[in-house]
């Protein structure tokens, strides 16, 4: 009898040549579903902003601040830590990694809850902000939980999936609001509305990764320990980026007026939002960089170069789009009482160029494990924006802020820069930085074109800006590759 034939092994996607193709396809569907899902909610946001007025949406927008600097702590860098070790385990080891994190989360997301909410009795705000970081405290647990349990859906590629679950908890808190608004409900209701939400999330995740990974997780002190000694490192490469840029929106409303604090807050949803994007595409892609760190030289220099140059042309559009549009989007977001945000949100156009590609940078470093590096120069940005916050709010309102915001992203992508300094293969190529400065200038020249209000002047200034990369060939081949039909023979980079 002939010996039974062992079935071929099925290769990991990470390690095959289609793995580059998925996460761009994957990327521009996360992106995708992110656009669809912030349009949704612009509906809660418009409500919003006019049923709080500047001064209560301030105070909303601190509160989600404080929650949002919380995640970014207690996370410890376990997101990316745990992508990155899922990635490169296997078996036992990988099921014991995944049940340490989720009783680790669950610990010190719990405990940074309690204290953001002493901490902002201490400051004296008032005690519907003091319940409101508690709500949105405790939402961010499920949050953080699911987030988690989705790891195998990042590592495995699985990103339409990731960008079903996503839409969805974006459409639902919309829908939260706009029940809540119509309603007219207070502060207090809508930071509860986020809970119920989160924890639909998270149960529809469980159900797509059952099997995958156990759902029990690990109190145990000891085992923290070893975990923690990682992810404390990376939580210092990775999480004060996220506080610094909060950090901004809270020492407003310390040190400016109501009405500075909710300027600076509508500009700064806008900001936020669009700077999701980046983050969007590089953790997407993040899998392939950690494998290709740990395997592939070669393999990672063309996918860093790719990522980096993809995420500069979309930070051009992206900072093309505010600096010429500020007005109208403003008047969407906000309406009339916020017409000064405007001048605040052209300056922070100019920050999202910075924060687009800080994102490859820095995720390629963690892939490095270069953790004392990205520690730094996060430190530093961190150290920027609290010195020159409230020197600059007081001087200049809210756009002071705004500018303050600018000096930490350029702080930030010098130390990236610095980091990057014995790896030139991985640092970015002047010609195609200035490829997109160069189209981004031929976008903006739109203001000058008499007759255009602002809507038309965006319209055209985004369709130079598109023509004029294309003719310089600033976009990546990793991307014209993925076009449909002629698309794909667009010229790119070299």
């Amino acid at each position: 009898m002939p010996d039974a034939v062992e079935p071929a092994e099925v290769p990991d996607v990470l390690d095959t040549a289609a793995a580059g193709g998925i996460v761009v396809r994957g990327g521009a569907i996360r992106v995708g579903g992110f656009v669809a899902g912030t349009i949704v909610s612009l509906a809660g946001v418009v409500l919003l902003t006019r049923h709080l007025g500047t001064g209560d949406y301030g105070r909303y927008q601190t509160v989600v601040s404080f929650v949002a600097i919380v995640q970014a702590l207690t996370d410890a860098g376990m997101a990316a830590l745990g992508v990155r070790e899922y990635t490169q385990r296997s078996g036992p080891e990988r099921d014991r990694l995944m049940r340490v994190i989720l009783g680790l989360r669950i610990a010190l997301t719990g405990s940074g809850v309690l204290l953001a909410g002493v901490l902002v009795a201490l400051l004296d705000y008032p005690t519907e902000m003091i319940v409101g970081v508690v709500l949105m405290g405790i939402a961010l647990v499920f949050g953080l939980l699911q987030a988690t349990v989705q790891i195998p859906l990042a590592a495995e590629l699985r990103l339409g999936r990731i960008t079903a679950l996503d839409f969805t908890r974006q459409a639902l808190s919309a829908a939260a609001i706009v029940v809540l608004v119509l309603g007219g409900a207070g502060l207090v209701p809508l930071f509860a509305s986020t809970i119920p939400v989160q924890v639909l999330i998270l149960v529809w995740t469980v159900v797509l990764v059952r099997g995958r990974i156990p759902l029990r997780p690990t109190f145990s002190a000891v085992a923290w320990r070893e975990l923690l000694r990682p992810a404390i490192a990376v939580a210092l490469a990775t999480t004060v980026g996220i506080v610094y840029l909060y950090t901004a929106q809270i020492i407003t409303s310390l040190v400016g007026t109501a009405e500075e604090t909710g300027l600076f807050a509508a500009s700064f949803r806008v900001f936020i939002l669009a700077a999701a994007v980046p983050g969007i595409l590089v953790t997407s892609a993040f899998p392939v960089l950690a494998r290709a760190a740990r395997d592939d030289p070669r393999r990672l220099a063309g996918a860093v170069r790719g990522l980096f140059e993809g995420t500069l042309l979309l930070g051009g559009a992206a900072a093309v789009a505010c600096i010429l549009g500020a007005g109208p989007i403003i008047a969407v977001i906000g309406g009339s009482d916020y017409a000064d945000a405007a001048a605040v949100l052209r300056i922070q156009g100019g920050v999202l160029m910075l924060t687009f590609v800080m994102s490859t940078l820095g995720f390629t470093l963690l892939a490095l494990h270069r953790h004392r590096a990205l520690g730094g120069a996060n430190l530093a940005a961190l150290l920027v924006v609290c010195v020159a916050t409230p020197l600059l709010v007081r001087t200049a309102g809210a756009e002071g802020a705004a500018w303050a915001t600018l000096l930490g992203e350029l702080c930030l992508g010098a130390g990236y820069l610095i980091a990057l300094g014995d790896r030139p293969e991985l640092q970015p190529r002047p010609v195609a930085i200035l490829r997109v400065l160069v189209a981004g200038g031929a976008g903006c020249a739109a203001v000058l074109i008499p007759g255009l209000g602002e809507e038309l002047q965006t319209v055209v200034g985004l369709l130079v800006f598109a023509a004029v990369a294309v003719l310089v060939r600033a976009v990546p081949p990793g991307v014209t590759a993925q076009l449909p039909g002629p698309l794909s023979r667009l010229p790119s980079s070299a």
